[in-house]
């Protein structure tokens, strides 16, 4: 077997990234035997054994279809069919060639496979890999959920899309009727396999893709019309025959032919793949270790990193490194003033003191903490430095922190996004550490919420760095570095004095507004919703979904903006590249991670959908892609598990597209977070806010049997029990449902009061609902209500910066009162 120059070159280079996909037939797997010696049945051979099976004697009908046979054999011989379809899919190790170590010890990015057999995990027994096969049924709803991320601890996932033996026969799809049943649902695997294909280049072996639901999946995603430019990866099949007519179809979707078997390919293209073998195999560790590890970077590395990368910050992107190496980013008035005031607290000069750079949207924070990192990493003091982007743990920080030896600076953009997380941060770290500088980027709004979560005794002070409005020496500054770099717009033929006055007087000196509106004569908002507004089709959706990751400052790579979009993946490709070629969105092109061009103007967008009503389709795509990559349970710890519980988060949906479209979001999920307790706890407590007391009854009670021990879950379900009894304070057992509630939630304080303020919240509230509903005589309300009063004066201690509580607290005071005033 040999390839075209250009095809073998191509699977080099990809191998050596982890790039490809091995998507395998029934042929892939004729080499095996079973283990009575038997070859792995074809499925000519597997029609004749069922035609045994189902009508033993009689002479065999050739016209029969597969479909037919095992649909008319799980009627009537359920059991022989389980005996017979795991005896003849399990594959004996002993009998496997060699070649199929070949096939298997390979850099593969995931593998898909039509085939029920087993073959992979007894690959896996007869031979060394360097990464052990996860095998997955795409069937069974009881196993993990889809893969998301690859290399989960550098293993291969295996995903077998029609089932797997040892599933019951019910779950393996050969009849008509299973077809059509797959059909008619959405089917998640289906979906994340057509994404991968279109997006990654594949090797296709033992298959002619004929299966009529990956056909079905397929077509729904085709173009519909001529696109331009083609962007989807070129990929090869391997198989010894393929009639004309699916040559040329195939080609169409940029698949090419290579005439040969399973074995040809290994041993003739494969096995001569040794050094990108290798390479690829180290991509993946150092990918897996980087998950697992949640690497915090030092700045030092960060900037080394493409320092001459073409930018458009001053056009209004999220600022780079190179924009700070390279002098884009001007250095401003107020940047000698941060320096001191960072310096000033690693000599110790203030005590425990932590430095919070705040402002408004969109004047400079990121380039400001971003700039001071690299100043006092060219003094010799490490900078260790954390974004949205990371994936570093807080108890990773604690550690590196603890584990310095000299010097340390922890600098946090965006550090608002760790909520409660931060103040437990700060109060870890701040006091107790010397010759350590605490260096965060916050919203000023964001600033009073952090300083009070962190106390007025918590042995640190917090000093604020408020980025100012442009000096005009920051615009005769910016002016300059926008003429040097050709980046005027509309004022480059303007006077001196014209461009001092759009800076200082139009954009209102705030440096975002300033490179954006002055430079293009444009309303800043406007400019930046209209841009939303004028785009259609895949390009609209995708801008959309890309904004509002942003905004919730994430970012969204490929394969979940294909998975978001179920129309075309070619389409969408040909839109990705567009709105990146005209900077409305960014794209790291070695992770194919996109996000907005800067976070405010995708704010500006996501308000814009929420007035256009439209929100709710882009939560609904973005988490459905999210869903199908999170796995079950979720990992809250990863990326994608973060995301996903930002976005079905009831109170955020409430918030932001309402309790009916929130309803229908989180039906239209169902199909792939059925087993996941955290989504049956966000949708029961969209019921006990504002729905149905008995639907939220039974969501909770699915999450509290998915979820026993989570004390979220606890709490929301006392939380019903509570609410059912002073709804109807009359009914036989209202006063044992009140009782069942404070129970539970008393025994979730005990644990975890010191962890969140909720349980304090719905104990006390509800119980003052309680006390007003159902409770009638003074004293005994009195008494009752002196019991709740001690326990939210209790979560106070814990929580000093819980706003709630304070109002619940004075709420129960007044109604005590009450009590008393009566008598």
């Amino acid at each position: 077997m040999e390839l075209e120059p250009a095809d073998f070159a191509r699977l080099r280079s990809q191998a050596s990234r982890g790039e490809l996909i091995l998507f395998t037939g029934a042929g892939f797997s004729t080499d095996g035997k079973d283990r009575s010696g038997r070859q792995i049945p074809t499925s000519h051979d597997l029609k004749r054994a069922l035609w045994s099976l189902c009508y033993p004697g009689e002479t065999y009908e050739d016209s029969s279809s597969l479909g037919d046979l095992y649909g008319a054999a799980l009627r009537a011989r359920r059991t022989d069919l389980a005996t017979l379809v795991q005896e003849r899919f399990t594959v004996d190790p002993n009998s496997l060639p060699e070649y199929y170590k070949t096939l298997l010890n390979f850099p593969w990015y995931r593998c898909y496979t039509l085939n029920i057999d087993d073959l992979e995990s007894a690959v896996a027994r007869r031979f060394s890999l360097e990464r052990q096969p996860i095998s997955i049924s795409a069937r069974d709803r009881g196993a993990d959920s889809p893969p998301g991320s690859p290399f989960p601890d550098g293993s291969l996932e295996v995903v077998h899309l029609n089932g797997m033996v040892p599933n019951p026969p019910e779950l393996l799809t050969f009849s008509d009727s299973q077809y059509a049943e797959r059909i008619g649902n959405q089917e998640p695997w289906y979906s994340r396999c057509v994404v991968d294909i279109t997006s990654r280049p594949v090797v296709f072996i033992g298959t002619v893709l004929n299966e009529s639901l990956f056909w079905h999946h397929l077509e729904l995603r085709r173009r519909r019309e001529r696109l331009g430019r083609d962007l989807r990866p070129t990929s090869i099949l391997v198989t010894r025959e393929l009639p004309r007519a699916r040559r040329d179809i195939l080609r169409d979707l940029r698949i090419t032919w290579v005439e040969g078997t399973a074995e040809e390919f290994a041993t003739d293209v494969l096995a001569h793949l040794g050094p990108e073998v290798q390479q690829g195999f180290e991509f993946i560790r150092r990918h897996s270790e980087a998950r697992s590890s949640g690497f915090i970077p030092f700045v030092s590395q960060l900037a080394a990193d493409s320092p001459a990368m073409q930018t458009e910050y001053l056009l209004g992107d999220e600022p780079q490194w190179a924009d700070i190496v390279s002098g884009k980013a001007i250095e401003r008035v107020h940047d000698s003033a941060l320096l001191t005031a960072a310096e000033e607290i690693l000599s110790g000069a203030h005590g425990p003191t932590a430095l919070a750079v705040t402002g408004t949207a969109g004047t400079g924070k990121s380039t400001a903490l971003m700039s001071l990192a690299l100043k006092l990493t060219g003094k010799g003091i490490p900078v260790l430095w954390v974004d949205k982007d990371s994936q570093a743990t807080p108890s990773k920080m604690r550690s590196r922190v603890r584990d310095a030896r000299e010097k340390i600076v922890l600098a946090i953009d965006d550090a608002d996004m760790f909520g409660r997380e931060l103040t437990y941060l700060l109060n870890d770290l701040v006091p107790p550490s010397k010759e350590f500088l605490f260096v965060f980027a916050a919203r000023s709004s964001k600033f009073d919420e952090i300083a009070a979560g962190a106390g007025s005794d918590a042995g640190f002070k917090i000093q604020e760095h408020v980025v100012p409005p442009l000096e005009d020496s920051d615009i005769e500054g910016l002016i300059a570095v926008l003429e040097k770099n050709k980046r005027l717009g509309a004022l480059t033929g303007a006077s001196e004095s014209a461009r001092r006055a759009a800076f200082r007087d139009k954009a209102g000196r705030q440096l975002l507004v300033a490179m954006i509106e002055a430079t293009s004569g444009e309303n800043f908002e406007r400019k930046a919703q209209d841009e939303y507004s004028g785009l259609e089709g895949a390009s609209r959706y995708a801008y959309a979904l890309v904004s509002v990751a942003t905004s919730l400052r994430y970012t969204v790579t490929k394969d979940e903006i294909l998975l978001a979009y179920s129309d075309s993946p070619e389409e969408t490709l040909v839109a990705l590249d567009r709105l990146a070629s005209r900077h409305l969105i960014s794209v790291n092109r070695s992770t194919w991670e996109y996000r907005g061009r800067h976070r405010v103007i995708s704010d500006l967008v996501f308000d814009k959908l929420k007035e256009l009503g439209e929100l709710g389709e882009v939560f609904v795509g973005l988490a459905w892609a999210l869903a199908s990559k999170a796995g079950v349970p979720l990992d809250r710890h990863s990326r994608t598990g973060k995301f996903l519980i930002r976005l079905i988060n009831h109170d955020f949906l409430l918030k932001t597209i309402g309790f009916m479209s929130a309803r229908d979001f989180y039906t239209r999920l169902e199909p792939v977070l059925p087993g996941d307790y955290h989504y049956w706890l966000q949708r029961g407590s969209l019921e006990v806010e504002a729905g149905d007391i008995r639907i939220a009854e039974n969501f909770l009670g699915a999450a509290r049997s998915l979820g026993s021990g989570d004390y979220r879950v606890d709490t929301a379900y006392a939380y019903v029990l509570m609410r059912k009894a002073w709804e109807a304070p009359h009914h036989l057992h209202a006063e044992e449902s009140l009782a069942s509630g404070m129970s539970e939630l008393e025994a979730v304080i005990e644990q975890y009061g010191h962890v969140s303020a909720y349980p304090y919240h719905v104990l006390g509230s509800q119980g003052l609902a309680w006390a007003r509903r159902a409770i009638h005589q003074n004293a005994a309300k009195r008494e009752f209500l002196e019991r709740l009063l001690e326990i939210v004066v209790q979560g106070s201690r814990y929580h000093p910066g819980a706003e709630n509580l304070i109002q619940l607290r004075t709420d129960i005071r007044k109604e005590i009162l009450l009590t008393v005033a009566v008598e």
